[in-house]
């Protein structure tokens, strides 16, 4: 009995006990369970309540963000918002204004920025626009008299531009020809486009009269000559030199008509000058003129050959846009030819179409000059471009010619004018400008320009020399 009452509590205890384990694991179960449904249910609480705390302003919306990865703009430095301060200079030479921007801090012009001025006068208020955007507004006409100009704030991507303040300038009535600022208007070639900026017509003779100079540099120099003038590439500037050739040539077939009909004798060939005149020709100090088109030169070389003086290109305007632009052999040239002991001037080549243009170009000759001391004059350089500077008339480049020659003059510097044959005959009031130097270019064995006096003269475009790459311009002052 005491046994079966023993087996019976041992069954039970058993059962008890696999019931307990049982019930504890389906426990643990639903207390799992329980865990991971609190888990998501806090951590959905915690997140829209973030949001709503962001939307409410309680909590820094850039500290969230960053703790989930994602940058801001405001972590973009270039997306930072710049204030700049423009400082607005005038400047007037005669019945003109020149309005730039640039950088209150650098001093530089500002470019590539639409600005817009109101331009306030006798006449009432008018608005311009910096169309090519290059930091400056020219207008070329402008009444005497007080001028102020404002200029509106403009915002270009993440910069506002701000005017420092206005300005008011006197515009003048008369011009005066004296040095003015532009060493912010100054550009090298990088920063322009040459094919477009540099046009003078190169190794083109433009004389007439005489014999045609010879290629020294040719094997077959002494069996063909240049022509003397390329008519097809100058029917629209040299109209009037067009047209008597044309009627010089008709002249000459009805006499070689006439003569061939026994009507008229053939008229005699003039005689050819002898050496003996050819060499008096060319006699005298003989010098150079050189440019960024020479390349490189060596200088030491250049004074052993026998050269005694360099006239040598500072600069140019632009034949399209107008920029003034120094020549980028400039200095090594100027610094080469005087350490090498020879004696120097410099020559520019205009572009101008107005006086006040041409006082800006005398103003960066200036500007460029004032390092060195020069022996010979300072030139403006008038010649064909194909540019902005062909269109005037005699009138108009005799005045610019003036204007930059008496801004040079004034500073105190000899100077003079450039120019060939056919532009001194034809494109240029010389006679009124003897005041000046006059340096002719005309190649020919003996020149055949009796208009004026002329100082130097320019022979040949295709001289040789000793430390020059192939051609060089040749000058003789007898």
């Amino acid at each position: 009995m005491i046994k079966t009452m023993q087996k019976v509590l041992l069954a039970f205890s058993g059962a008890l006990v696999i019931g307990v384990v049982i019930g504890l694991l389906f426990l643990g179960k639903d207390s799992e369970n329980v865990d991971i449904a609190t888990t998501e249910e806090t951590t959905i609480f915690e997140e829209v309540t973030a949001l709503e705390a962001l939307d409410a302003g309680a909590i820094d919306g850039d500290t969230l963000r960053a703790e989930h990865g994602v940058v801001t703009a405001a972590e973009d430095s270039s997306e930072e918002h710049k204030d700049v301060t423009v400082n607005i200079s005038l400047r007037s030479i005669q019945k003109d204004l020149k309005i730039k921007f640039s950088d209150n801090e650098t001093g530089r012009l500002i470019d590539k920025v639409p600005f817009t001025v109101s331009v306030k006068s006798g006449d009432g208020t008018s608005i311009y626009d910096d169309t090519d955007r290059d930091g400056m507004i020219y207008l070329p006409a402008v009444p005497a008299g007080d001028i102020t100009v404002f200029m509106s704030d403009i915002t270009e991507g993440n910069v506002t531009y701000k005017a420092a303040k206005t300005q008011t300038i006197t515009v003048a009535e008369k011009i005066e020809y004296a040095k003015i600022d532009v060493s912010d208007e100054i550009k090298t070639e990088d920063q322009v486009n040459v094919a477009e900026e540099d046009t003078k017509v190169q190794d083109e003779d433009q004389t007439t009269g005489g014999t045609p100079e010879k290629d020294e540099s040719s094997e077959d120099s002494e069996q063909a000559s240049e022509p003397q003038e390329s008519y097809d590439e100058d029917i629209s500037d040299d109209a009037e030199d067009l047209i008597a050739q044309i009627e010089d040539e008709t002249a000459a077939a009805e006499i070689s008509r006439q003569a061939a009909s026994g009507t008229i004798e053939r008229p005699t060939e003039p005689d050819q000058p002898s050496s003996e005149e050819v060499a008096a020709a060319h006699a005298g100090t003989k010098g150079i003129d050189v440019s960024k088109h020479n390349g490189n030169i060596d200088w030491g070389a250049v004074k052993a050959s026998g050269i005694d003086f360099a006239i040598i290109r500072c600069g140019y305007r632009g034949s399209s846009s107008g920029a003034l632009i120094v020549d980028p052999m400039y200095t090594a040239n100027i610094n080469g030819a005087k350490s090498a002991g020879l004696n120097v001037g410099v020559y520019f080549f205009s572009q101008a179409v107005n006086e006040a243009e041409a006082v800006e170009e005398a103003s960066m000759v200036l500007d460029l000059i004032s390092p060195y001391s020069l022996q010979y004059p300072v030139y403006i350089d008038v010649e064909k471009s194909n540019g902005r500077g062909d269109a005037i008339s005699a009138d108009e480049r005799t005045a610019v010619t003036r204007a930059f020659l008496s801004t040079i003059q004034n500073a105190g510097y000899s100077c003079g004018v450039y120019s060939n044959k056919i532009w001194f005959e034809n494109r240029i009031n010389t006679g009124s400008l003897l005041d000046f130097h006059i340096w002719l270019a005309q190649y020919v064995d003996i020149p055949t320009y009796t208009a004026t006096r002329y100082d130097m003269w320019q022979y040949t475009s295709k001289g040789q020399v000793t430390g020059i790459g192939g051609n060089v311009d040749m000058n003789v002052i007898r």
